[in-house]
């Protein structure tokens, strides 16, 4: 459970830093931001299945896929929703 909880704190960390540091990689649209979002949907559900597929390969192996895969799905992710209610934060306050 703390190992679970560390992993997607630091993937909301680094989302949160890429962010900030990169305000270019934005999407400059809902519609982009939607499809960004629907990408890393599927992104996390295909980290998810390989994890499932090679769960009983030895320790070292499982860490290095969870760390080379699962990681950057769950950045990406997390990097694509904050963009998606930052795309709809600006249409709700350009509407006023």
């Amino acid at each position: 459970m703390g190992f679970t909880l560390m992993l997607t704190l630091g993937a909301g960390l680094l989302a949160i830093w890429l962010d900030t540091r990169f305000p270019g990689l934005r999407p400059k649209t809902a519609a982009q931001g939607l499809i960004h979002a629907a990408v890393g949907v599927f992104a996390m559900l295909g980290a998810a299945g390989l994890l499932a597929l090679i769960y009983g390969i030895p320790q070292w192996a499982w860490m290095t896929v969870l760390l080379t895969v699962f990681l950057p799905s769950l950045v990406y992710a997390l990097l694509a929703g904050f963009w998606m209610l930052r795309a709809l934060a600006n249409l709700t306050f350009a509407g006023r």
